[in-house]
């Protein structure tokens, strides 16, 4: 499998008899990170039969992306994929599966009920509403259950957290995606308060201007004034 090079901060250098490429020990190693995943052969519910097995199967072939060496041990697993409802019976057995996998680790939450329960957490007492009660999650997948298409999107989203999120000067330090897409020179602050103005903005209403573009507002209007006007 390749390497995507259109970010590389990689400078080649001509010497005599060939080049050579100088780049950066964090680039080389979060690269190595990103397009070698190691799955732990893990499944809560249904969406481990429905999307796990569906990318892992030939017609989606999880293999393109490097990540379909599944391992059946947390000693060999760096990427956990949560797929399915946790009960808070398993959330135990959760948490200590995430603590055994090997550094650096990473978990998606595949599904509704990973992210948040899903339908099961209406009128029950044992459902966890979301895996990120109990372990760190980099990236969630929503659906239920996800096309593979979705989960494939997941997984090459957390690739571009790996690539560009983490520096071995600071372990366990991440940037998300989306904070890394950010324009150079705007902070997650200025973002949050641009935010809140367009809420601010969109939910300031004027019932008079309001009522006068309902179709039947006029009509309502003018039955309660002639009842009004009645002795």
């Amino acid at each position: 499998m390749g390497l995507i090079l259109d970010k590389a901060p990689a400078i080649l250098e001509h010497i005599p008899g060939g080049s050579i490429v100088v780049t950066t020990l964090d680039w080389a190693i979060n690269q190595s990170r990103a397009n070698s995943l190691w799955p732990l052969a893990f499944g809560t519910k249904c969406c481990a039969i429905e999307v796990l097995m569906a990318t892992g199967a030939a017609h989606q072939d999880l293999s393109r992306f490097g990540a379909e060496v599944a391992r059946h041990t947390t000693r060999q697993a760096d990427m956990m994929i949560v797929a399915g409802t946790i009960v808070k019976k398993m959330a135990p057995r959760v948490r200590l599966l995430y603590e055994q996998m090997a550094e650096p680790r990473y978990v998606i939450a595949t599904g509704s009920c990973a992210i948040s329960g899903g339908p099961f957490m209406y009128n029950s007492y044992h459902i966890v509403r979301g895996v990120d009660e109990v372990i760190p999650v980099d990236v969630y997948v929503p659906g239920c259950p996800p096309r593979p298409e979705a989960f494939f999107w997941g997984l090459l989203t957390l690739q571009r957290l790996i690539k560009q999120g983490e520096t071995i000067r600071k372990p366990g330090i991440r940037t998300k995606p989306v904070l890394s897409a950010l324009p150079a020179g705007m902070t997650a602050e200025q973002v949050r308060e641009e935010i809140a103005r367009e809420l601010e903005r969109e939910n300031v209403v004027d019932v008079n201007q309001a009522a006068e573009r309902l179709p039947w507002a006029a009509k309502v209007r003018e039955w309660i004034q002639n009842h009004s006007s009645q002795p």
